[in-house]
């Protein structure tokens, strides 16, 4: 008889675990759609438009593009100056931008500008492989002591190339 009421515990404590955890996913969600828990760096909605200087030009972005750009800037992950240096790399061939402006409603321009490009880790086959080269950039309202470092290989490079064509 103590066997069958220590199973029917076990299944009342992991019921309520389950029921705990949508409780918690469904305040998540609830948080994020009304605007309680910020952005990471940037809120879509506080962006009145994006140029990227390449070659001295600048070029605007579409609203897909700005959103994307977002989207990428909101995942940048601090990394030191001192692991920038041990795992820099060329920059690829394409790669001309010498700056991103971005253009908010409620706070001054906010200027990006790429310092380097470093291989995911610090291994010789990473550094010649040009699918694992991330750009890293400085934003010093950010980051003041430190650079960022895009969280997806080649995906910023990609976005803005396509701003300004080949």
């Amino acid at each position: 008889m103590a066997k069958k009421n220590t199973g029917t515990k076990f299944t009342l404590y992991m019921t309520v675990a389950v029921l705990a955890g949508f409780a918690i996913i469904l305040a998540m969600n609830a948080i994020s759609m009304l605007g309680i828990a910020p952005s990471k760096y940037l809120s879509p909605n506080d962006v009145r438009g994006v140029a990227v200087e390449h070659s001295g030009k600048l070029y605007t972005l579409n609203f897909t593009q700005q959103n994307e750009l977002v989207e990428i800037l909101n995942r940048l992950i601090p990394v030191g100056k001192d692991i920038v240096e041990k795992r820099k790399v060329d920059a690829p061939q394409e790669s001309q931008v010498s700056k991103i402006i971005i253009y908010r409603f409620n706070a001054p321009d906010l200027e990006i500008i790429p310092v380097a490009y470093v291989s995911k880790t610090t291994s010789i086959m990473a550094k010649q492989d040009s699918n694992s080269i991330r750009m890293v950039l400085s934003v010093p309202e950010w980051n003041q002591n430190g650079l960022l470092e895009e969280s997806s290989s080649d995906e910023l490079q990609k976005l803005l190339s396509s701003t300004y064509g080949p």
